[in-house]
């Protein structure tokens, strides 16, 4: 009985370290920003994809992830260094360019669905930090069942991150051209300042030293 307990209570933290670290709240005005003039077959195409490429993400992580940076040679501090250096692109066109700013879209506002994962997946919601977390909870596991479950609490947390974006899209009704211009430009402070955070984490721990952040 004890150990079931120890389970769930594994399994439900491993669930909301995840869902933290993916935190779909980030990526929602990235997606409203970015979505704010396509049509709804592609905002819904987006909605659909980008959890499912986070979900995938976190998956392959959790099976091979420890073991392709180690075969390559890349440690947690340089992804967390590059992954944060793409964010705060993505954040510096955010501010200066506001809704307009060009997150994968074309010149008549629309973007592709390749948005879904770039940036909006990867490295926004399935960054460093998700992946590093999945890779950490994959090595406090030590059968395929247990891989089974924690793969099921990814999952669980890709529903999470769908229903999120779904929740998101009529904001943009209720927003408007303007209100989504406003919260583009103040989110992309807001990402900035994470992404900052990420690097000089990833600095940290390329040199051992202790990031007060």
């Amino acid at each position: 009985m004890a150990d079931i307990q120890s389970d769930i209570q594994f399994y439900a933290k491993a669930f909301i370290t995840l869902l933290v670290l993916v935190n779909p709240l980030e990526g929602i005005p990235v997606f409203l920003s970015a979505t704010a003039r396509s049509e709804p077959a592609v905002r819904a195409a987006i909605t659909r994809r980008a959890p499912l490429a986070v979900t995938i993400i976190l998956l392959a992580s959790l099976l091979v992830g420890n073991g392709l940076l180690r075969l390559f040679g890349i440690s947690i501090g340089a992804f967390q260094v590059g992954g944060g250096l793409l964010l705060f692109w993505i954040a510096f066109q955010m501010t200066f360019g506001g809704a307009n700013s060009s997150l994968g879209g074309s010149s008549t506002g629309g973007i592709d669905v390749s948005f879904a994962v770039v940036p909006l997946a990867i490295p926004l919601m399935a960054g460093p930090g998700a992946i590093s977390g999945t890779i950490l909870y994959g090595t406090r596991v030590h059968s395929a069942t247990q891989m089974a479950f924690l793969g099921g609490v990814i999952v669980l947390v890709g529903i999470a991150t769908w229903a999120s974006l779904v929740a998101a899209a009529p904001t943009v009704r209720i927003l408007k051209e303007t209100g989504i211009d406003i919260a583009t430009r103040v989110m992309g402070l807001v990402i900035a300042a994470i992404a900052i955070e990420m690097i000089a984490h990833g600095v940290g721990s390329l040199f051992g030293l202790t990031v007060a952040v």
